[in-house]
């Protein structure tokens, strides 16, 4: 499983831009400060508490004779505050307008991503649909154009929209003065200015520096015109990325419908296959229940065996009913039912299992559900003789001849052509994918691929043979294996091997190694407990390749498994886990 297929991690994507990022070093903190400070109502308050204290003052108190009305020095100093909170403003704008544009790389990448995986989840139904339906399309659509038009155009940046050569114009103004190095030049021009007149160095803007409250207001104007086209730049940019926003979520929403109806669709044939299998399923477990229930009641004083085809249909819907209940009732004790993947493979039911399962038998036939045909041969009134009691009142005989019945459910699926195989634990037993990163669950999926190839490698090229054997046992162990870690590891995994055309082994040996004894120590950190299992599963896949066919000898003649560089191969996988030659 190659990580590109893995959905994005979000713990791997980067966080939400703000404008807090764009404050970087002393003067974009001062700048932040100032900006956050001057553009609040406390400002505004202390502001107006600042002139109406100082006209007061000026006109009533101590501050006649400096400053009366028509209040120059306060005049004078409002002009120089409102010249500095112009640079403050075009710094502010200019930091917006930064995060804007950050902003916008980033929606358009997010985008892109989650473009990508739709993608792949499309192509993914496309193959359930092919699967499904003898390889035709369930549903034809087209994909949402914006998804083509939105890999060639760009994300929209505020410089984008200042097109015209005022608007150039504009910006290079908006770069240059939105600066706190900006700032910095005008208020010490203003201080050096007043500081000269007032040491007589320059004689012909004294106080109240009319002069340089004239340059102070030019300056204001062409500020605040700059000021102003930024804002219009700033919302033609913005109005362009909330379109792009927009049509973003449209394509996703249109893609998500897709896939909806394209679900739906699957849903009716699945619904239809699934139907159809239930069907017959439970009709070959029910003629398997009647056969061996007839078969075992032969010898037995009960009546001669009934063929199939002439059994009653109430006692043929009694079998049925029985059969719909075996998948339930293994469940309850941890078991459950698979098709035969291995005829070889036996199994019995403990003592306790057994008493559980006939309890289960008999409190259902009490509260009405008959067991149908497990007691084949009886007349009626046997067949039902016996429910009429609780399970500790029933007779140590009718208990004994439920929990043979019990007894026989493996044979019953083996006609059916079934075996019976223990969980393992229940949904939340032990250490599962969701503990790991998309990453580690790769490494681990990868390790159990490279285990395997790496020794069908060491003889040159991977043979088919070779091949089957490692996936048939990753699938047998899918299902056998004791361990919910194990078993789900083993059902993700999707066969790829990873290897390009015209690999060497010497070429594939280090990276192969390394992802074994990485997958490893991920396993030894997350989940211990499961470290001495998965060793001995890379072993085992390691030793089953090496064993998959013969080689060597002449015409066959002496040939041998795990012949030459195939021992070497699985001693190299043996030492990376960490248990010496496999």
């Amino acid at each position: 499983m190659s990580s590109a297929s893995q959905p994005s991690d979000l713990r791997d994507l980067p966080g939400p831009v703000t404008v807090d990022d764009e404050q970087i070093g002393v003067n974009g903190a001062i700048a932040a400060a100032l900006t956050r400070w001057v553009g609040s109502m406390p400002a505004l308050y202390t502001a107006l508490v600042i002139v109406g204290g100082w006209m007061a003052l000026a006109t009533w108190g101590p501050l006649h004779q400096a400053d009366p009305y028509p209040f120059p020095f306060l005049l004078f100093l409002d002009n120089v505050v409102q010249l500095i909170l112009c640079l403050v403003i075009l710094v502010g704008q200019r930091v917006l307008g930064a995060a804007a544009d950050r902003r916008a790389v980033q929606t358009y990448e997010n985008a892109e991503a989650i473009f990508e995986q739709v993608a792949d989840l499309q192509g993914h139904l496309d193959r359930h649909d092919r699967a499904l339906s003898r390889g035709v399309s369930l549903l034809e659509a087209t994909p949402h154009p914006w998804i083509q038009r939105h890999r060639v155009q760009p994300p929209p940046q505020a410089i984008d929209h200042a097109v015209t050569l005022n608007g150039r114009i504009a910006a290079w103004l908006t770069q240059r003065l939105g600066t706190v190095w900006a700032f910095y030049l005008a208020a010490g021009t203003q201080v050096v200015w007043i500081v000269m007149a007032q040491l007589g160095l320059q004689r012909f803007d004294p106080y109240p520096f009319a002069f340089m409250s004239f340059l102070s207001t030019l300056a204001q104007l062409i500020f605040m015109i700059v000021i102003m086209v930024g804002q219009d730049v700033l919302s033609r940019a913005a109005d362009r990325r909330s379109e792009q926003t927009y049509l973003d979520a449209e394509a996703i929403l249109h893609e998500c419908g897709r896939m909806k109806a394209r679900l739906t669709a699957q849903d009716r044939v699945i619904d239809s296959l699934t139907g159809y299998t239930t069907t017959q399923v439970t009709e070959q477990l029910a003629r398997a229940i009647h056969e061996t229930g007839a078969q075992l009641g032969d010898g037995h004083g009960q009546l001669p065996p009934v063929p199939w085809e002439e059994l009653p249909e109430e006692l043929k819907e009694a079998d049925r009913a029985e059969a719909r209940q075996i998948g339930e009732r293994l469940a309850a004790i941890g078991c459950l039912m698979v098709p035969t993947f291995n005829p070889a493979h036996s199994f019995v039911f403990e003592d306790e299992e057994v008493r559980q399962l006939a309890r289960l038998e008999h409190e259902s036939g009490l509260a009405g559900q008959t067991m149908g045909g497990v007691e084949h041969g009886l007349d009626e009134a046997d067949r039902t003789q016996g429910y009429q009691v609780p399970w500790e009142q029933l007779s140590e005989e009718g208990r004994a001849r439920g929990m043979e019945a019990v007894r026989r459910i493996p044979a019953v699926l083996a006609r059916a052509g079934f075996q019976v195989l223990r969980d393992g634990g229940g949904a939340q037993d032990g250490p599962q994918e969701a503990d790991f990163t998309a990453d580690e669950w790769d490494t681990l999926q990868r390790a159990l691929m490279a285990s395997g190839v790496l020794v069908a490698l060491a003889e040159g090229v991977i043979d088919a043979e070779e091949m089957f054997a490692l996936v048939k046992k990753l699938r047998e162990t899918s299902i056998t294996h004791p361990q919910r870690f194990i078993r789900e590891l083993t059902a993700a995994s999707t066969f790829d091997t990873g290897v390009p055309t015209g690999m060497r082994y010497a070429e594939y040996q280090g990276p192969a190694l390394e992802v074994i004894r990485s997958a490893t120590a991920i396993v030894a950190r997350i989940a211990p407990a499961q470290l001495a299992d998965f060793r001995t599963l890379l072993a085992e896949i390691a030793a089953t390749v090496g064993d998959a066919n013969k080689e060597g000898g002449f015409f066959g003649l002496g040939a041998q498994r795990r012949y030459g560089n195939e021992a070497t191969a699985m001693a190299a996988v043996g030492r990376a886990i960490g248990l010496g030659d496999a």
